[in-house]
């Protein structure tokens, strides 16, 4: 369960995660100690998983992306296993969740060029193991995009 002070802790974290421990205790009304020991606390818990640079994917070339929604040859658990391997494996695909519904999976993907995300999906895509269909649907406008989690919830 997490405290108040853990909560301050994360909103703030999420909005700047190289925010100086003696920034973030003043930001949290904290002693740096206490802030520290519980920041500590969080990471060890898993609650915090890591910290990395957030990039634009347009300003670093990635201009086009796309979901893709797969759906797996069913006939055993080791089509899914191979699947889900070779997707682990293929930088263009930043996420990958297995779902409910007619389709299996749903991937996020992202290309420098229309052409290279039309190799990835006639050529790349076909090679993956297991897979009966796929439906890729372009990214028109991106309207939101946070990886920020609402923790101050009641």
């Amino acid at each position: 369960m997490l405290t108040t002070q853990d909560k301050e802790i994360l909103v703030q974290l999420q909005e700047n995660g190289r925010m100086p421990i003696v920034e973030l205790a003043k930001a949290t009304n904290m002693s740096e100690s206490t802030c520290l020991r519980r920041t500590k606390g969080l990471e060890e818990a898993g609650i915090i998983k890591g910290y990395s640079a957030i990039l634009d994917a347009e300003e670093a070339g990635f201009g086009v992306t796309a979901f893709v929604q797969v759906s797996i040859n069913q006939n055993n658990e080791a089509a899914f296993d191979k699947f889900k391997m070779a997707v682990k494996h293929h930088p263009l695909i930043l996420e990958c969740y297995s779902l409910s519904g007619p389709y299996d999976h749903l991937m996020k993907v992202v290309a420098r060029s229309n052409k290279e995300l039309s190799h990835f999906i006639l050529k790349t895509l076909r090679t993956f193991p297991e897979i009966k269909d796929a439906q890729t649907l372009f990214v028109l406008q991106e309207v939101k995009n946070t990886n920020s989690l609402p923790v101050k919830l009641p």
